[in-house]
């Protein structure tokens, strides 16, 4: 298992995996600029909806994987960064995507992350994505990323033996677009996912979920609050479990871009 791999995986398509994956990469970031992190996504797309110069695709590093050519140092170089943050963006012809299997993204994510201080992978939505199941199956955490709608809690429900038989193991829920006045509250959410209550965090609601897209920026760059503080939360939980100091809930983010 790679300790400090950090996957984010969405019960459906649109439930916020990618927005929320990389606002927690960023946040984490912009907090502690010194720590070494990668965002990189392992799903089947390209993911990069909010970023306004596309970093470099893991296309381009498919023949050294394939042929286990790969050096963390050389990585290092090829992968597109500002300072200590790095990415890389997914697959961008997503008709190859077929050709990348668990073994060798396992031993791809496996090569460079001593790296690292910290990776967050988005891994998607899909479960017969090699990719996917490469960095799901190596990872001590999982982030299921949900929302309140029926749809996406019923596609978890039948989805939730298959994830058992792969050996993907959920224990942490975000519920994205959180509304508290919905009828599928928290304690309902808690009996229909069976994940512990104190295991669930909340992202908060947000009207500018299409601008973020138009404008090619993460919510973070909105200056909400109650995101950010949202956010924190999340962010906090993996820095706890890896051993780096808490960001400070309390100091209010001045929040500026830097991707």
């Amino acid at each position: 298992m790679i300790h400090n791999l950090i996957c984010f995986l969405g019960v459906d398509h649109k439930v916020g995996t990618t927005m929320i994956s990389q606002s927690t990469a960023e946040l984490i970031s912009f907090h502690y600029p010194n720590l070494k992190i990668l965002f990189i996504a392992t799903n089947e797309r390209e993911s990069t909806e909010y970023i306004r110069e596309a970093p470099i695709s893991i296309d381009a590093m498919k023949f050294h994987i394939d042929n286990k050519m790969i050096v963390g140092a050389d990585f290092l170089k090829t992968c597109t960064h500002k300072g200590d943050f790095y990415m890389m963006s997914g697959i961008s012809n997503e008709l190859e995507a077929r050709y990348y299997y668990p073994d060798t993204v396992r031993y791809f994510l496996e090569e460079i992350a001593p790296e690292f201080d910290i990776i967050l992978a988005d891994c998607g939505s899909e479960l017969d994505s090699g990719v996917a199941i490469g960095a799901l199956s190596t990872s001590e955490d999982i982030f299921l990323v949900s929302t309140q709608q029926e749809s996406a809690i019923k596609r978890f429900e039948k989805n939730k033996a298959l994830m058992d038989e792969l050996g993907i193991k959920i224990e942490t829920c975000i519920i994205n677009k959180y509304y508290e006045h919905d009828p599928y509250g928290l304690n309902y959410l808690v009996n229909r996912l069976k994940i512990e209550k104190e295991n669930i965090w909340k992202v908060a609601s947000s009207e500018y979920y299409r601008q973020a897209e138009i404008y090619y920026k993460t919510l973070l760059e909105y200056k909400n609050e109650v995101y950010i503080q949202d956010i924190s939360q999340v962010a906090n939980d993996i820095l706890h479990n890896k051993g780096f100091p808490l960001i400070n809930r309390q100091r209010k983010s001045r929040w500026k871009n830097f991707i």
